[in-house]
């Protein structure tokens, strides 16, 4: 057995560093093979007749190694340091243990570890009841590779050495900090014991690092896209394509800005034909100009077309800049008219996201009145819902808000990267989820109108326009922020006022189940707001937005709607109710669930035990769905007592898989079947256990489907999974916090991550550094560089001449050629 000798603090240091090996990718961290291959064959050098080193083993006291004991009070001190001693060297505890490690000259000091640095990591692991996981210790050990490899590179005459805790932990409170800082907000909430704080990252904030990462800008950006016969994007459904703050009011051609009200030159022949444009829009991925042709009809009289026109931006030719005179134009339908409203509004009015550009930005030949912000718009998805710092939502209940942009693409706008976290609160004493609307309300009505920030895409700072396309909710919180009191009372439905009481003696014709019912209540007759099930709470904040209509805008989505409603109801119905003493029945069925296990064509497998239906989760009733009610009609065509309900698993398993579709008529057909065959089970039905399925709102709510697959596209658009899925994350944050201050702990980690995801993703800082603000202070020289004498290996700030409204450049010179650096922002003091 190799006997360990002592060394001193440098060589024990360049041990450790050769006995860990330095590749990153050399971990096999999956692997389950025993790592103590080295250690079995010391052992099998150790035995001899005497067994002269077992018995030494045997004497030694338990627990008494020095070196263990001595790194695993290092981490237990460390770990239970105060706030105070994160800021303080450590260089004093490493020193004792080093010490600690000199004294101690035997063969035990590291046995049964196989070397120095696997003492340590087993010393930190199991050392003493702080607990980590398996995911941490692998970016943990990933991490100390890297890092060593780092040192071994590292030249002799520089200095390597780690960061202190406070630095990584509270780096942006510190002034000296390079670190670009997300700027989370402390609110008050009202409560019942008073106000209360909680902290948020405003969807204002979140934009900005959005619009600012080259990465991500162009990607949140997009017009309206009227595609014929096309509904494949969000940009193509009906709110995106007629709501005015969705519509794109300016676009850059050949250089120009074509704004909202310019009347344009084509390129054509035909001089007498001018374009008056209104919007900009994509189809078939080219982009057009919406607008109306404008007719010379005499030298002073022109004519306005009322029907729309769509036309290519490759035809515009130039901007029209004479002045309008409002005598000289008429509209144009069957004969010459006064101007429409529209057209008037068009020449005459002023579009609300037309902002001029300040006179500091602007060099002193050019026009303040002819220069204006970009508009980009950004449309918004909001999401909210309940989670729990516990397993269970049971306890210490948490609401959080969560949002992302709509113009991704599907498959990123799914991703958990893509949605931004904006705050959480402790459901308790008087607050919840519906106490953060007015901070975001009063963010969103800036929104609305229009904020200046700092776009990776043009290169430059533009008005960013963010309107609401909708708000993902499960069915109680959709109707809370309708401000109904839920799905018990009179009218539960927050799109109609239709009755749907659960008394015995209730009962209606089919019809009425089919039937939306939008003004049950009489004009000029007043009624309570309590008759209605109405109350005003925060929640009315939300009529204050003009992109947001509550009862349009909270779409039926199907994971709590069908999934967690219609399927949870049927298929718990069919167990304990229609088959609840068949014990037989119900092994046959559970048997060919099994043999649908071996299908290929299914990319999960069902695996749950019918019993326990009340236990299942949405992916459970969505793969059983897909395969129940085949086997169903192919297996239990014969049993009577399935009779009624075999026709209710068809006609939901079809409605399934249409709502994943833009088939409208077939959908709208669809539910109005599940229906029929809901209310003849119902009507037929003699079992006294049975409930009534066509008087549950959830049951109803598929009516309105067709109105949102409308609205906003296919039902998977809307669906909110891939929130839930996010509560995990939210959950982790919770579990590891000290429950002090819950809610500006995980604001400020998630903050955090936005801010390091920036970083890393080359995204532009709107906050100079000390370095370059003085470099320009003292090279604030504003003479033509004409003039003067240009030294290489110099910088310089640079204004091209044939684009003076651009932002200057800080640009590197070398043999008179200028290399591009980084963009400043106009103003003085920052920098991008």
């Amino acid at each position: 057995m190799a006997i360990n000798t002592v060394l001193d603090e440098p060589e024990q240091a360049e041990l450790i560093v050769k006995n860990t090996i330095p590749d990153a990718n050399a971990f096999d961290y999956l692997s389950d093979e025993d790592d103590s291959s080295s250690i079995g064959d010391e052992e099998d050098n150790i035995v001899d007749e005497e067994n002269d080193i077992f018995n030494n083993f045997f004497d030694i006291e338990m627990n008494s190694n020095p070196v263990f004991n001595a790194f695993s009070d290092m981490f237990s001190s460390a770990a239970a340091a105060d706030e105070v001693s994160m800021t303080d060297n450590d260089s004093e505890i490493l020193e004792e243990v080093f010490e600690t490690i000199g004294a101690v000259n035997d063969h035990t000091s590291c046995y049964p570890f196989c070397d120095l640095q696997t003492m340590i990591l087993f010393a930190f692991i199991d050392g003493n009841n702080d607990m980590i996981s398996q995911q941490m210790l692998k970016k943990i050990l990933l991490a100390m590779n890297l890092i060593i490899k780092i040192q071994q590179e590292t030249p002799i005459r520089k200095t390597f050495r780690l960061p202190r805790l406070d630095a990584l932990l509270n780096y942006q409170a510190r002034k000296k900090s390079k670190m670009s800082v997300f700027p989370s907000q402390r609110i008050p909430v009202p409560g019942s014991n008073g106000n209360a704080f909680v902290h948020i990252n405003l969807p204002s904030d979140h934009l900005r690092f959005l619009m600012a990462n080259p990465k991500k800008c162009k990607l949140i950006l997009s017009m309206p896209n009227r595609t014929p016969n096309q509904s494949i994007c969000l940009e193509q459904d009906e709110k995106w394509r007629t709501h005015h703050l969705f519509q794109q009011p300016m676009h850059t051609v050949n250089g120009i800005d074509v704004w909202f009200g310019n009347i344009i030159y084509l390129k054509t022949n035909n001089c007498s034909i001018r374009f008056l444009v209104e919007s900009f829009h994509m189809a078939n991925k080219n982009i057009f100009a919406r607008g109306y042709l404008v007719r010379a009809i005499s030298i002073v009289c022109y004519g306005i077309e009322v029907a729309v026109t769509n036309l290519r931006v490759e035809q515009i030719s130039h901007v029209d800049t004479t002045p309008v005179e409002r005598d000289h134009y008429y509209s144009i339908s069957s004969s010459l008219t006064r101007l429409s409203p529209a057209h008037d509004f068009l020449l005459f009015g002023v579009h609300p996201m037309k902002n001029h550009m300040p006179l500091s930005v602007l060099p002193g030949n050019v026009d303040r009145d002819a220069v204006f912000y970009k508009v980009r718009v950004v449309s918004i998805i909001f999401f909210t819902d309940g989670t729990s710092s516990n397993h269970s939502k049971q306890y210490n209940p948490f609401e959080s808000w969560l949002m992302r942009c709509a113009a991704l693409p599907f498959k990123d706008q799914n991703s958990i990267a893509n949605i931004q976290f904006l705050s959480t609160i402790p459901k308790k004493d008087g607050a919840n989820g519906m106490s953060l609307l007015p901070a975001i309300v009063d963010d969103f009505k800036k929104l609305e109108k229009g904020v200046k920030m700092f776009s990776a895409e043009d290169n430059e700072y533009v008005l960013v326009v963010a309107p609401i396309l909708w708000i993902e909710a499960d069915t109680p919180c959709h109707s809370e922020l309708c401000g109904l009191l839920g799905l018990v009372t009179t009218f539960p439905c927050r799109r109609c006022y239709i009755k749907l009481r659960r008394a015995k003696d209730f009962v209606k014709d089919l019809s009425y189940f089919y039937t939306e019912i939008p003004n049950a209540l009489k004009i000029r007759m007043n009624m309570p707001a309590n008759k209605i099930s109405f109350r005003d709470h925060l929640t009315g904040r939300l009529l204050e937005l003009q992109s947001f209509d509550p009862e349009k805008n909270t779409p039926v989505e199907i994971l709590h709607t069908i999934l967690l409603g219609v399927a949870k109801y049927m298929v718990i119905a069919l167990v304990k109710v229609v088959l609840k003493n068949d014990t037989v029945t119900i092994a046959r069925l559970s048997e060919f669930l099994t043999d649908y296990m071996q299908s290929t064509g299914l990319s999960r497998k069902f695996i749950q035990n019918l019993r326990h239906s009340g236990s299942f989760l949405g992916r459970d009733f969505k793969v059983l769905l897909q395969i129940l009610p085949v086997i169903l009609i192919t297996e239990f065509s014969g049993n009577h007592e399935l009779d009624l309900v075999i026709p209710c698993f068809v006609e939901l398993g079809q409605l399934c898989s249409l709502t994943l579709i833009n088939y409208i008529i077939r959908v709208d057909n669809a539910v109005k079947h599940l229906i029929r065959a809901l209310f003849d089970c119902n009507k037929g039905t003699k079992n006294e256990l049975h409930k009534a399925y066509c008087i549950k709102p959830k049951v109803h709510y598929l009516t309105h489907l067709k109105e949102d697959i409308i609205r906003f596209g296919p039902a998977l658009n809307y669906e909110t999974e891939k929130g839930e899925q996010f509560n995990k994350h939210i959950c982790k944050h919770l579990f590891h916090m000290n429950c002090q201050n819950t809610s500006r702990d995980v604001c400020l980690k998630f903050a955090k991550q936005v801010a390091l995801q920036h970083i890393n993703s080359s995204g532009n800082r709107e906050k100079s550094g000390t370095g370059i603000e003085r470099f320009i202070k003292d090279n604030n020289d504003t003479g033509d560089i004409e003039d003067d004498a240009i030294q290489n290996n110099s910088f310089g700030v640079f204004v091209f001449k044939d684009d003076p409204i651009s932002c200057p450049r800080i640009r590197l010179v070398s043999s008179s050629v200028c290399y591009h650096v980084a963009l400043i922002k106009a103003q003085i003091g920052s920098i991008t």
